[in-house]
């Protein structure tokens, strides 16, 4: 991995911890021993079959690299110019837009420019957003699909995001964090999409048999594909680079306590927003959220803050429901 800013920030945390040069042999060992079950999930025999037939993982658009170049690079974002990056590209350019200008993400005036959004929300937020950008576009709603609205899930995605961001500020976490934790309220279920995308009949049918088991969709998901949207999108976000803390957030989001953590990390944000939020319902009426552990929360010792959390939540579920 390149020693440039955005990985000294970014990446060098695989367990959302970082090593200092100095850092006794326990500390070490400790790391190791944390990130080993997260590898060996993104190892899943069940994952390349899946990718197989997937086919070639389409690449991130190359106007990503350009800004993670920016990243590395430190570029002063008062006065950083992307626009550059954009030309000859306004299809993208125009759906970066829209999720820039959405209601729900929270932005506190209406965007004209690329430019103008770097200045607001920074190239870290600008380049998940390009992500998502791109995941709507490689992977649409196909025709025929009426379980649950793609178009409704990106909403709770983006709402997940800001309040996710809100909950890791609660605990006082520096900027790049915040960054991390609202990148992976917005990303942490589109593996749904990709499922769906794949074969609409079969994920028809496991949420189906969620319903009739009266079961978490992630679970029957484990059951049938033995694998989780949330394993599936971590994989490909880790395929595409994305920092660890994010990959490793939408990778255990369902199953907090399997991270083995003993303090708030991108994940605990993730978990929390996702749990707190109601729940976009399929056609089953299965709820397609997540369910909030409160043993991984007694665990890190955050149970103090679970009023803060759902004061917030309920603020921002309130103008989930609305948009409705």
């Amino acid at each position: 991995m390149d020693a440039t800013a955005r990985y000294q920030a970014e990446g060098g945390d695989v367990a959302d911890a970082s090593l200092p040069y100095n850092a006794d042999a326990s500390r070490v060992e400790y790391i190791i021993e944390r990130t080993r079950p997260m590898i060996a999930r993104l190892r899943n025999p069940a994952l390349e079959a899946l990718f197989a037939e997937l086919g070639e993982l389409p690449p991130l658009p190359e106007q990503l690299s350009g800004l993670n170049q920016m990243i590395d690079e430190q570029a002063n974002e008062s006065t950083a110019s992307v626009a550059p990056l954009f030309r000859g590209c306004m299809p993208y350019l125009k759906q970066l837009m829209e999720l820039l200008n959405n209601p729900l993400f929270g932005s506190s005036r209406h965007l004209f420019s690329i430019n103008e959004a770097v200045r607001v929300v920074g190239l870290r937020t600008l380049r998940d957003l390009g992500i998502m950008a791109h995941i709507i576009n490689t992977f649409p709603q196909p025709e025929g699909w009426s379980s649950f609205s793609f178009e409704q899930l990106l909403s709770r995605n983006l709402v997940c995001a800001h309040l996710s961001e809100r909950i890791a500020h609660s605990v006082g976490s520096d900027r790049i964090a915040l960054s991390a934790a609202l990148a992976a309220g917005l990303l942490h279920d589109f593996g749904m999409r990709v499922l769906v995308r794949l074969d609409q009949q079969r994920y028809f049918r496991v949420m189906e048999k969620a319903a009739a088991l009266k079961q978490p969709v992630y679970a029957v998901e484990k059951l049938d594909y033995k694998l989780t949207h949330g394993e599936l999108g971590a994989s490909m976000l880790r395929r595409w680079g994305v920092s660890p803390r994010i990959v490793r957030a939408v990778l255990y989001h369902h199953v907090p306590k399997a991270a083995g953590d003993n303090t708030f990390t991108t994940l605990t944000a993730a978990h929390v927003a996702d749990a707190m939020l109601p729940p976009l319902f399929n056609a089953m009426e299965c709820p397609l959220g997540g369910r909030l552990s409160l043993s991984y929360l007694d665990a890190i010792g955050e149970m103090d803050r679970v009023s803060v959390w759902e004061r917030l939540a309920n603020d921002h579920g309130k103008q989930l429901q609305a948009h409705w």
